[in-house]
């Protein structure tokens, strides 16, 4: 596919070298010439330097005969109009990113009428994923996909685990619930396991069933915690904003540390109810003043990442029960995961996520459509949520009959609503949705291709 690219901040360049390594064609356009130079220097695309938005900079990056133009700049009047100029000379497709809460109400008017076709808007998104772990009662880094209906938990092995040395086909015995291991990170080595792994020390795995099967495991393993009560927020941009909002409503004790007083001043008028204080979320003094210790969870959203480390730390040093870090840099996650700090979130990543889903979707081979995608154990692998089609020619053959490729496993099947834990006799019918967990590597695009042969 031939793509376009405006904006070539860290998710732009993330997503372009990922689409090239995926075999597209990539054109970027960004208005800082070092950016782009510095770019098409060491990855194979063409740049463009110039405004997205303007009709000429699109005409020379051929964009009237472009399958999809992706409008990643920091601003969001840039990419709704590098989108709209894009439709209007032949562009087939077009994703605007935009992070303005205005821009979200309006999202239904600028999919219809001005024919964008996807908006995403990541900070409400990664404020609507903070808002679900606040309210999960684990102690574990958990994340959901397919509509909520299926959770995933990471657990790290340590010493005394009772997972240690119980192998994969024995845990539905052990803990009386369907549980599956979607994936084991093991020497730093990513694993799709089949049934006869065994759990070892120092395993990170990666855990899916349904949520409620996920809250019992996780009870089983003395992982769940009293829910959380008090929240103290550092940094209150446009995803804490919307975090508040949900937030207030879950009647939670919120306190919130901010240092544009411009801000403060808004957020004090907007949500008399909570406690807005003006400050450094650095200055360590101020945070023990402000009674950070006395929180059940504390929340790091500034703009920078070395503020929202060094917050996290503080907090942790605190024994707080849960920590919650918004990242961009993949080094910081690491540094974090180290330290035992999970609930690392990007607002980056979830721009990736969404754009994965949209190009792959587009390029499905038999109709089988991807419903969503999850990425999880460092970006290594993912769950794909695909909807059978009627021209699926794997259709009503009982899994045992069919030959997966190495490394990917069908996890479940949702069928009318319902959940269901394959077994050898299961089959996958018309307008299922199966999820398939593999590794990210495997890209895969439909459902034809986790067939071998």
């Amino acid at each position: 596919m031939r793509i376009v690219i405006v904006g070539l901040g860290q998710t732009g360049q993330e997503i372009a070298i990922e689409l090239i390594n995926a075999g597209h064609e990539l054109i970027v356009i960004d208005v800082n010439k070092e950016i782009v130079d510095e770019f098409t220097n060491h990855h194979d695309a063409i740049g463009i330097v110039g405004s997205g938005a303007s009709r000429e900079i699109q005409l020379r990056a051929k964009v009237n005969i472009a399958d999809v133009l992706i409008a990643l700049s920091p601003n969001d009047e840039v990419n709704l109009m590098s989108c709209i100029t894009a439709k209007k000379i032949g562009a087939s497709y077009t994703i605007a990113r935009v992070s303005r809460e205005e821009y979200r109400s309006d999202e239904a008017y600028l999919i219809n009428e001005l024919g964008i076709d996807m908006i995403i808007n990541a900070e409400y998104d990664t404020a609507k994923e903070i808002t679900r772990i606040v309210g999960y009662p684990a102690s574990v880094k958990t994340g959901a996909f397919a509509n909520g209906r299926v959770d995933v938990a990471e657990i790290k092995v340590k010493e005394g685990n009772p997972l240690i040395d119980v192998k994969l086909t024995k845990l539905k015995e052990k803990f009386k619930k369907d549980i599956i291991i979607a994936s084991i990170i093991r020497k730093g080595k990513l694993v799709i396991p089949r049934g006869d792994v065994t759990i070892q020390k120092d395993d990170e795995l990666y855990v899916v069933s349904r949520s409620a099967d996920i809250y019992h495991f996780l009870k089983s393993l003395n992982y769940i915690e009293k829910p959380i009560k008090s929240v103290f927020m550092v940094g209150c941009g446009n995803i804490g904003k919307y975090l508040l909002n949900n937030l207030y409503k879950m009647k939670i004790k919120i306190k919130v540390v901010e240092f544009d007083k411009e801000r403060c001043i808004e957020l004090a008028e907007e949500f008399p109810d909570i406690t807005v204080v003006h400050g450094n979320g650095i200055d360590s003094d101020m945070l023990i003043e402000e009674g950070i210790k006395d929180y059940d969870c504390s929340i790091s959203l500034t703009g920078e990442d070395e503020t929202n480390l060094v917050v996290t730390l503080f907090a942790w040093s605190f024994k707080i029960r849960k920590l919650i870090t918004k990242v961009v840099s993949v080094n910081y996650t690491k540094m974090l995961h180290n330290v035992s700090i999970d609930n690392t979130l990007s607002p980056h990543l979830v721009v990736l996520s969404s754009i994965h889903r949209f190009i792959r979707g587009l390029t499905d081979k038999e109709g089988e459509e991807i419903k969503s995608l999850y990425r999880f154990a460092n970006n290594m692998a993912e769950a794909v949520e695909f909807e059978v089609s009627e021209e699926f020619e794997n259709r009503g053959k009982a899994l045992k009959d069919i030959k997966l490729k190495k490394d990917i496993v069908i996890a479940f099947i949702i069928r009318e609503r319902k959940v269901i834990i394959p077994n050898g006799l299961t089959t996958m019918e018309k307008d299922d949705r199966v999820i398939v967990i593999a590794s990210a590597s495997k890209n895969l695009n439909s459902i034809t291709e986790i067939i071998e042969g």
